[in-house]
């Protein structure tokens, strides 16, 4: 039987609620009418992530897997809120291939929608990924952090692996002895402090028999471009795919932005800081179901060529949501199975002693909306999608409602190049 090769995906997206309009809702329903004219909410990013021909593909491609992950999350949640980081598992995959062979390998490239058999191309569209967005918008704060942890007692880390994790996730690289009562410590404390405390462990406990841990944290903070003003926020009734009803901090806001209908949901764009990244939310129609939305997803599904300026009234709830989800029989479901199996996974480019199988892998995510922003990240612009300016002459914008009363989709995403970062659905329900 081969070693036990642990995997922690740490994935933190989040809002911070640091100013004083979390404390703002009241018992008023939000019918209230918000005078004067529609804030213009449709920042323009200046610098996207450059992508060549050949990652532009990658892209939708990673978009699909992001889709086809968040459907069995969302099997699994049943009727839960919930939340997940497909860029993290992507980047924890990315890292898995690079030690793997064969059969293995395949698998998971297939999971992952990658036309290539080189995890060298996926290694490098990581590394781009990794290096630019946090860099695109000076008013988002993003991480990706990556680590492999080396059980001293059990093997040593080759020296090609060791120079790729380096070289393209930006890896440290650190043997402990998992005996140490310290180590749990350890690898929750790098956790937290990746996350900036949002997720302040990731394991309960240090299994001693185990050969490596490989983590990633993504941690994003944004405020939004136009922010809600928190004098209309106001409680207000949600009805949840039961029909159970409750009341909600239901953000209130008259908005000149992008608007797109589909047969399953209407949609808004919401973007961040200088415009660089943004959260689509989707509504389902009556007499549809998030399931509808989220079973139509697919990963060019969410431009905002396919938008239109309109004004638009949006109401939408103040929100949090926390998810632990273990991923090895999800992942399964996709058809990544070789890795889990202690006899037929090949992993023989990770440590010198020998072949190593994935035991462990889970994913732990947090998200905070409110007034003030919240937590995403990405980059690139594609040209001509855009508009520029506003017309110098008065324009009659389209008028619409995008009241979420009822459960409803999200996706931050980069908006330029479109890579998913996180998806959500809110429910209502914790």
């Amino acid at each position: 039987m081969k070693k036990n090769l642990f995997k922690a995906a740490v994935c933190c997206m989040a809002m911070l609620a640091v100013a004083a309009s979390c404390s703002s809702d009241n018992d008023v329903e939000s019918d209230d009418i918000i005078e004067g004219d529609y804030v213009v909410n449709m920042a323009y990013p200046e610098k996207v992530i450059k992508l060549n021909a050949e990652q532009r593909g990658m892209v939708e491609a990673s978009n699909d897997f992001a889709f086809n992950f968040f459907r069995q999350v969302n099997v699994d949640q049943g009727e839960k809120s919930c939340f997940c980081s497909p860029l993290s598992l992507s980047y924890m995959l990315g890292m898995l291939i690079t030690g793997a062979d064969g059969e293995t390998r395949r698998q998971i490239l297939d999971v992952l929608g990658f036309n290539t058999d080189d995890p060298l191309l996926v290694n490098i569209y990581c590394a781009n990924l990794l290096k630019n967005a946090p860099l695109i918008d000076p008013k988002v704060t993003l991480s990706i952090a990556n680590s492999i942890y080396v059980n001293s007692a059990k093997g040593t880390i080759t020296p090609d692996f060791d120079q790729q994790m380096k070289q393209y996730y930006d890896a440290d690289v650190e043997a402990l002895n998992f005996t140490s009562p310290d180590v749990l410590g350890r690898i929750n404390g790098w956790a937290s402090e990746k996350t900036n405390g949002m997720i302040p462990s990731i394991l309960d406990e240090v299994d001693p028999s185990c050969v490596m841990y490989l983590l990633n944290a993504i941690y994003f903070k944004a405020d939004w471009a136009t922010k809600f003003e928190s004098k209309y926020t106001k409680k207000a009734e949600f009805i949840d795919e039961k029909g159970d009803k409750q009341k909600l901090p239901m953000m209130h806001q008259k908005m000149r932005m992008y608007y797109g209908e589909a047969t399953d949901y209407t949609a808004i764009s919401l973007p961040y800081g200088e415009g660089a990244f943004s959260m689509t939310l989707l509504l389902p129609r009556e007499g549809r179901s998030v399931g509808d939305v989220i079973d139509g997803l697919k990963g060019n599904a969410l431009t905002e060529n396919a938008m239109k300026v309109c004004d638009v009234d949006v109401k939408i709830p103040r929100f949090s949501t926390f998810t632990d989800l273990n991923l090895i029989e999800l992942m399964k479901r996709l058809g990544m199975v070789r890795a889990f199996d202690s006899f037929l996974a090949e992993f023989p480019w990770m440590v010198n002693e020998g072949g190593l199988y994935v035991s462990l892998m889970k994913q732990k995510a947090r998200i905070e909306v409110d007034e003030e922003g919240s937590k995403a990240a990405a980059v690139t612009i594609v040209g001509g999608n855009y508009v520029t300016s506003l017309p110098d002459k008065p324009v009659e914008y389209e008028k619409h409602d995008f009241h979420a009363n009822r459960p409803f989709v999200y996706v931050i995403s980069e908006r330029g190049s479109n890579v998913v970062f996180f998806v959500g659905k809110f429910s209502g329900q914790l």
